[in-house]
């Protein structure tokens, strides 16, 4: 409330430069969250996919907390392309055995 009024306009044209993007999440049950997260190929993958969304997306591989789980999360302009990104990291995880 302070910016709005502050600034004398509405929280709309504040807004107005945020984009939402599609977002794509991909839960991968795997034998030891640390190993499929520290692979070589896997980190690779990562990096591929980092470089192809540039600055027009973003992804997140992250352990779960709470699971035996690795996190893929990617979020792009298209659904499709996020699907796409998400599911290269995922299958180089279950291709390197580190799937239950």
């Amino acid at each position: 409330m302070e910016v709005i009024m502050a600034r004398k306009t509405t929280l709309s044209k504040l807004a107005e430069p945020v984009h939402i993007y599609p977002q794509v999440l991909i839960n991968v049950r795997v034998k030891d969250k640390r190993a499929a997260q520290s692979d070589k190929d896997v980190i690779c993958a990562v990096k591929e996919a980092e470089d192809r969304l540039g600055e027009s997306g973003r992804i997140l591989v992250r352990e779960s907390g709470t699971e035996p789980l690795v996190r893929v999360m990617v979020e792009a302009q298209s659904e499709e392309v996020c699907k796409k990104l998400a599911s290269s990291v995922v299958d180089v995880i279950k291709s390197k055995g580190h799937t239950v």
